[in-house]
């Protein structure tokens, strides 16, 4: 796979966290005029998501922390709670952004990055 994502121009990259997992990132280039159309609906799409599911100021703290990729106990230990309060509002987030992961939370902030 990586040779093929080379060959087309691309990128492919892996990321192993223990006891997290591996992420797999593969960057293609687009046909001419796709990487516009692409920018502009995605990190609209994620705005609304995050803006619709009406996260509290604490909840999004915490999701920033998730979307720099920090656990539980340091997101507790930079924003001041116990970690027990951590996993709360990780799991009311997950929630309420209607995703099932860290990981899928983690891209939405991530696109609606750009």
């Amino acid at each position: 796979m990586t040779r093929r994502v080379a060959a087309a121009g691309g990128r492919w990259e892996t990321d192993v966290v223990p006891g997290w997992g591996t992420t797999v990132t593969a960057t293609l280039p687009l046909a001419a005029g796709g990487a516009e159309a692409v920018a502009a609906t995605w990190p609209a799409a994620a705005s609304g998501a995050v803006r619709r599911a009406r996260l509290n100021a604490r909840e999004l703290e915490v999701l920033d922390g998730i979307a720099r990729g920090l656990r539980n106990r340091a997101i507790a230990a930079e924003l001041r709670l116990s970690e027990h309060t951590v996993k709360f509002h990780v799991r009311n987030l997950l929630e309420k952004l209607g995703v099932s992961s860290r990981g899928e939370a983690a891209a939405l902030v991530r696109v609606n990055q750009g």
